[in-house]
């Protein structure tokens, strides 16, 4: 039996230009140490012309995510991105910590997607073993609950990482 593991990666989803253009745009809007603890800093997008830009260039794969697998088409309708996030991981620094993004804080996350703007030795190692690497313009989308609980790596070379998270969640007004 083949078992899914609801992780979807496409490699090359953005281009090496487009991420730098990212990286550019956003670097010096990061509120540093604002994730105290979490070894990022980060400037949360949900305010700006640029989350719909980006959840526009997200659309295509996410309904490849809903061709994949589709008994998440079953709540399509009820879930949309409502939260986005860049972040900079300064030299030495990762999300240590094993976690999902769906608790109680945040109980109406059902997907998230990665966005690496950056090329890496580390990426995002699941509970399972998994590892997913920081390859420049790699797009990862998976479920936010704990059976894909993860954490990140740190950089064995010491570089700057840059990457795009967000969160695809509940609609409580189409529940």
């Amino acid at each position: 039996m083949d078992i899914k593991d609801f992780i979807l990666v496409k490699k090359n989803f953005l281009s090496k230009d487009k991420c730098l253009s990212l990286i550019e745009r956003f670097k010096d809007k990061v509120q540093p140490g604002e994730r105290k603890g979490f070894g990022y800093d980060a400037f949360d997008m949900e305010e700006t012309a640029d989350f719909d830009e980006i959840d526009n260039t997200l659309r295509p794969f996410v309904r490849a995510y809903i061709k994949k697998f589709p008994e998440v088409h079953i709540t399509w309708d009820k879930w949309a991105l409502t939260s986005m996030r860049f972040k900079k991981f300064n030299p030495g620094k990762a999300f240590t910590a094993w976690h999902s993004e769906h608790s109680r804080r945040y109980s109406t996350r059902i997907l998230n997607f990665q966005l690496y703007l950056s090329t890496h030795n580390c990426g995002t190692k699941f509970y399972n073993g998994k590892v997913i690497k920081s390859e420049i313009g790699k797009a990862v989308i998976f479920p936010s609950y704990f059976t894909h609980t993860h954490k990140g790596q740190r950089c064995p070379n010491r570089k700057t990482r840059y990457l795009i998270t967000g969160y695809f969640n509940f609609l409580s007004q189409k529940m």
